[in-house]
């Protein structure tokens, strides 16, 4: 292999794939990325076995060649090279790296050592809006499982439905759903979840890059997104079937409040100092007067109420939510006003941005009695 190539691509490159790289794998070559020349250009290559990540960067190559390199430490000469041009080449199993000012030689591995990413052949495909994905994620992942107990609720569903995608997540004690127009009808409808994990490094590339659309490969057990025919994110799915959450939607309210965001924000700030000596419990009450009241008991450290003012419809009402599951909803949603609409203290709440009919999030409540 021989090539030329800009510090400034080779970096972007190397920052694409370096989060799948571990300098503590279980398998050594986990640690390294591959590099491949690949029709004039350079291709970049890490895995973690379950997610890859491959990006192709320009480059004037002069010898086609393939070699796998400890990553991280290829990735930190890159990052602290301020040299415009790097010029890489490779004798047997060594990479030399040479700039104006900065030259180096690592030990890398055969590259047939290195774990296949799979490319997904025989499958459906869609293509949807890079923005719109990448905010639907940030927005949901939040009420993804942490623990694997129940593997299916630690990933994101991708429930695929005519000209409409939904992206859901759930840890059976609140639900978010965010509802994507698609351009064209993709002519299959299926449901398909992928870990969490893989979600969010794919917001995180969305976010890098100024992608208009992704392409989405899914086959019977894995995913590919490409992005711009220059970035690829490979994963596997995972297996099971994502639970029925539609009939927990509730289809009407008793109360509907419309609130500031940020007021209702604090509320639900202040509430939490108290609150984090009683299982993060909080009481909501909703006075048809105009009153939104927020309130904390802690036996150990002592109580506090706040309220606020805010449009309301409907009847008076109350009902006890974990006040984290309020707060990460808060911090992710764009809007200045949001509606809280609830049924009685033993229903599900919901909420929703005010200026928007295409997200909800679903909190069970507590029981206090």
């Amino acid at each position: 292999m021989k090539l030329s190539c800009t510090q400034e691509n080779l970096n972007r490159g190397l920052g694409l794939v370096s989060r799948m790289i571990s300098s503590r794998a279980a398998l050594p070559i986990l640690g390294h990325a591959l590099l491949k020349t690949d029709k004039g250009r350079l291709k970049l290559s890490a895995t973690d076995l379950e997610i890859g990540i491959n990006t192709w960067i320009g480059a004037k190559v002069e010898k086609e060649g393939v070699i796998t390199i400890p990553g991280r430490l290829l990735s930190d000469f890159v990052a602290t090279c301020d040299d415009k041009r790097i010029n890489l080449s490779t004798e047997k199993q060594d990479l030399s790296l040479k700039s104006e000012k900065y030259q180096a030689k690592v030990k890398g591995t055969n590259a047939e050592e290195f774990p296949l990413i799979p490319e997904v052949k025989d499958a459906n495909n869609f293509e949807i809006s890079a923005k719109s994905l990448g905010e639907a994620v940030s927005q949901v992942v939040i009420a993804c499982a942490i623990d694997e107990s129940r593997p299916v609720l630690s990933g994101i569903l991708i429930k695929v439905a005519g000209t409409k995608i939904k992206i859901v997540a759930t840890d059976s004690y609140r639900l978010a759903e965010k509802t994507i127009n698609l351009d064209k009808n993709p002519g299959f409808n299926q449901d398909i979840v992928v870990p969490a994990k893989t979600m969010n490094e794919l917001a995180r590339i969305l976010t890098s890059v100024s992608a208009s659309t992704v392409k989405v490969a899914v086959s019977e057990n894995q995913i590919q997104f490409n992005i711009d025919d220059t970035i690829e994110v490979v994963s596997r799915l995972i297996e099971g079937n994502f639970p029925n959450y539609e009939q927990i939607i509730p289809g009407k309210y008793s109360s509907q409040v419309e609130a500031d965001k940020d007021q209702f924000g604090n509320l639900i700030k202040m509430a939490s100092l108290f609150a984090k000596e009683a299982s993060n419990n909080i009481k909501i009450k909703i006075n048809k007067n105009g009153k939104l009241q927020v309130s904390a008991t802690a036996a150990q450290v002592g109580e506090n109420v706040s309220e606020m003012p805010a449009k309301i419809t409907g009847e008076n009402n109350e009902i006890s939510f974990n006040a984290k599951f309020i707060s990460d909803v808060l911090a992710i949603l764009p809007d200045n006003k949001i509606y809280l609409e609830i049924s009685g203290k033993l229903n599900p709440g919901v909420i929703k941005p005010a200026g928007s009919k295409n997200y909800l999030y679903i909190i069970m409540p507590l029981r206090t009695d």
